[in-house]
C-alpha cells in the first residue's frame, strides 16, 4: 500500500508568455499516511507531446515528511515559445526512498494547454511620398556636377606598376603622361632584379602629371663567395675481429670443428655438436679391458673417428666417413680474413660560382 496520497492538484495548468517562453506552475498537496517519518522524493511525469525537461520540482527534490503531515509541492513549466501548439498531461510522482521500486504514488493528471504563437497584423502601407524623388533628381545632379568639377580640376590616376620590370613600368607610366620617372635601387631577396617593389605617388591615387614618380626598384643582390671545402677524413673499416690471418675463418654456414685442440677444419653447425657429444662419450665406448688396438679399443659397433693423428675417439662408422669427407672439403671452406681497408675521400672540383 502506498506510503503517500496526493489529493490535492489541479486539473489544468495555465500557461502565460513570458519572453521566449510559456510559464505555469501548479500546486500540489502531499500527505504521509503511515504512522513513521519518511522521506519522499517528488519528480515530474510528462505524458503526451511534452517534454520532461520543461518542468522542474520548485526546491528540494527529496523531503522528509513527519507521519501524517501534508506538504505542498509546487511544479514549475517552462515551454519554450516556439513549441507547436497542442495538449499534453503531467502527474506529481512521490517515491518513498526507502523502497523506491515498490512505493510511490502519482497524483491525477493535470492537463497543459501550449497555446498558438500569435502573429501581429501588419500595418496598412503608407502612399508613396513622390516628392522624396524630385528632391533625389535635384540632389543627384548637383552631386554629378561635383564630381565632374573635381575630375576636371584634379589630376589623373597614377598607373599600377609595382611587380613590372623596370623598363615596362616606364613605357606605362610614359603612354598615362608621367614623363619624369626616377629610380631607387634596393638589394632584396624576394624579387627578381630589376622588378618594381614600390611607387611614389601609390598606385591609383590622384597626381598631376607634372609630378615626379619615384620607383624603388630590386638591385641584385652581391656575389659571396663560397666557403672553401672542408677536408674529410678517409673512411677506415677494421680488420675482422677475432680472425687469425694466419688460420683464416670459415665460409657463411660453417664453423670450426674443435673436435680437439687446434682442430681447424671448418664444418657445418650440426656436425661441430656431434663432435662435441662424441668427446664426452668417448670413454663409455672404449673397451673397459681393452683389446687387439691396446687400451683405446672401441666397444663392438664402434670404429676410431680418425679426424686426425691419434684420434681414437669412438664413434660410428658413418660418423667415420663424414670426418674424413669434411676433411677432404677443407680448403673450399675457408676464406682469409678480411683485412683493414682505408677508403680515401672524394676528390672534389672546385664550385665556379653561380652567374647571374
Amino acid at each position: 500500500m502506498p506510503s503517500f496520497e496526493i489529493p490535492d492538484g489541479p486539473t489544468a495548468i495555465a500557461l502565460k508568455k513570458e519572453g521566449a517562453f510559456h510559464k505555469g506552475s501548479a500546486v500540489f498537496g502531499v500527505t504521509n499516511k503511515t504512522g513513521e517519518g519518511l522521506t519522499a522524493r517528488f519528480s515530474v511525469q510528462v505524458q503526451g507531446d511534452g517534454k520532461a525537461e520543461w518542468y522542474q520540482v520548485q526546491g528540494e527534490t527529496e523531503r522528509a515528511v513527519a507521519a501524517g503531515e501534508n506538504q505542498t509541492v509546487t511544479v514549475v513549466g517552462k515551454i519554450p515559445a516556439a513549441t507547436p501548439p497542442g495538449q499534453h498531461r503531467i502527474k506529481l510522482r512521490a517515491i518513498n526512498v526507502n523502497d523506491p521500486d515498490n512505493d510511490s504514488t502519482d497524483s491525477a493528471a493535470a492537463t497543459v494547454t501550449v497555446p498558438a504563437v500569435a502573429t501581429a497584423t501588419p500595418p496598412p502601407p503608407k502612399p508613396f511620398p513622390w516628392w522624396i524623388l524630385a528632391v533625389v533628381g535635384g540632389v543627384l545632379v548637383l552631386v554629378i556636377g561635383v564630381i565632374i568639377a573635381i575630375v576636371a580640376l584634379s589630376g589623373s590616376k597614377v598607373p599600377n606598376v609595382t611587380g613590372q620590370p623596370y623598363a615596362e613600368a616606364v613605357k606605362v607610366l610614359d603612354k598615362a603622361g608621367y614623363k619624369t620617372v626616377k629610380r631607387t635601387d634596393k638589394q632584396t631577396g624576394d624579387k627578381p632584379p630589376e622588378t618594381v617593389l614600390d611607387q611614389t605617388p601609390a598606385a591609383e591615387t590622384k597626381a598631376k602629371k607634372t609630378e615626379i614618380v619615384q620607383l624603388t626598384v630590386a638591385a641584385p643582390l652581391p656575389v659571396v663567395a663560397p666557403e672553401p671545402p672542408k677536408e674529410e677524413p678517409p673512411i677506415e673499416q677494421p680488420a675482422e675481429a677475432g680472425c687469425d690471418p694466419a688460420v683464416g675463418a670459415c665460409v657463411e654456414g660453417f664453423v670450426w670443428r674443435e673436435a680437439w685442440p687446434g682442430d681447424r677444419v671448418c664444418v657445418t653447425p650440426e656436425s661441430r655438436y656431434l663432435a662435441a657429444q662424441e668427446n664426452a662419450q668417448a670413454a663409455s665406448r672404449r673397451s673397459p679391458y681393452g683389446g687387439a688396438y691396446g687400451p683405446d679399443t672401441c666397444l663392438q659397433g664402434y670404429v676410431w673417428r680418425d679426424g686426425s693423428a691419434n684420434d681414437h675417439v669412438c664413434v660410428s662408422g658413418e660418423r667415420r666417413s663424414v670426418v674424413a669427407q669434411e676433411n677432404a672439403a677443407g680448403p673450399s671452406r675457408y676464406r682469409a680474413c678480411r683485412p683493414k681497408i682505408v677508403i680515401p675521400p672524394p676528390t672534389r672540383r672546385p664550385r665556379i660560382p653561380d652567374r647571374l
